[in-house]
């Protein structure tokens, strides 16, 4: 049994590498979490056609993986998230674990295959990256995320940030006033992004304190300091 970590990028099925296609066009199960048992996993969303478009259709499994975080609560979902793919997965070559953006970051692939590691060692493990939101909300700014010797930090929290570095990167931002209080003494550029690759699209790239408090979980906020 081989279990595969496939990042599907931001939203955009088009942003999908080709290795991850690859991968999906031939795995045996697919394991899309979901936040909850009322939503569709939104990584299932980016890869469904691709799927569907197999004469060999996988097992699919939609775990619920809710947003908290309580440890241990989430620890119990993780456990028997691995027991059903073991279950239904004792027969299968290839399954694919499908998270939004890169496995690596912020993602819930390393905990789950924490667990499943924990349950089984009869396991080959392959991650396949993809594309950040932040990469694509770049792109889609035509703004560099660094240049030359420039630093960037990311962050999920603004909670008491005080760095060097010339541009930061806010997965999820809460509260964009805290993060404009960070930098009250310059005039940095921000772009924000909600639903990168998604329905419902928004790029908004203007001065930092012109930045508008985002309405949506998936957004993201880039702000670039100005260098001489």
């Amino acid at each position: 049994m081989k279990l595969y970590g496939i990042g599907v990028g931001p939203g955009d099925p088009e942003l999908l590498t080709l290795k991850a296609y690859k991968v999906l066009r031939e795995a045996d199960m697919v394991v899309a979490p979901r936040s909850s048992k009322k939503k569709e996993s939104l990584a299932w969303a980016v890869i469904k056609e691709i799927i569907e478009e197999r004469r060999i259709k996988p097992i699919v499994i939609q775990p619920i993986f809710p947003m908290t975080r309580d440890k241990e609560k989430l620890e119990n979902y993780w456990r028997e998230a691995a027991a059903q793919v073991l279950e239904k997965g004792e027969k299968c070559k290839a399954i694919a674990f499908i998270t939004l953006g890169d496995p690596s970051l912020y993602s819930t692939f390393y905990k789950f295959l924490d667990v499943i590691q924990r349950m089984t060692e009869k396991i080959e493990i392959e991650v396949v990256p993809g594309i950040t939101s932040f990469s694509a909300c770049s792109a889609l700014a035509k703004v560099p995320i660094a240049e030359g010797g420039e630093t960037a930090a990311i962050i999920p929290r603004a909670e008491n940030t005080v760095s060097n570095f010339d541009t930061f990167i806010f997965m999820k931002p809460t509260d964009i006033q805290q993060i404009k209080n960070l930098f009250k003494e310059e005039t940095p550029r921000g772009i924000l992004g909600v639903r990168i690759g998604m329905g419902g699209q928004l790029i908004i790239s203007e001065d930092l304190d012109e930045i508008p408090e985002p309405e949506d979980y998936f957004s993201i906020l880039i702000v670039r300091r100005k260098r001489n």
